[in-house]
């Protein structure tokens, strides 16, 4: 449903956030327009877990977090915890914790 062409029409700098499960939009259009610097990210999932030869854990600028639909208030919280103490890393010149 997105591709090349809908990522192409969407205004410079744009997030395209994915709510429904799979691979709506693909990846592949979505990592050529964060590359190309069109698009700022994209948070899509063409599959859950992701594969470890996916080209969404090899495009800078796009940031991955794990699916929580149906996780407890806690294990929400402590995700949530966990991705803001590692954002912060790197602008203080230290490395992630918690990525692949």
């Amino acid at each position: 449903m997105i591709g090349a062409p809908q990522n192409a029409a969407l205004p410079g700098g744009a997030i395209i956030v994915n709510r429904v499960r799979g691979a709506l939009p693909g990846c592949e259009p979505v990592c050529d327009a964060v590359e190309s610097g069109h698009l700022s990210g994209g948070d899509v999932f063409p599959e859950d877990p992701i594969s470890a030869g996916s080209r969404l854990l090899s495009t800078p600028g796009i940031t991955l977090t794990p699916h929580l639909a149906g996780a407890g208030r806690q294990t929400a919280t402590n995700a949530a915890n966990i991705l803001a103490e590692d954002v912060a890393r790197p602008p203080r010149g230290e490395p992630l914790v918690h990525s692949v």
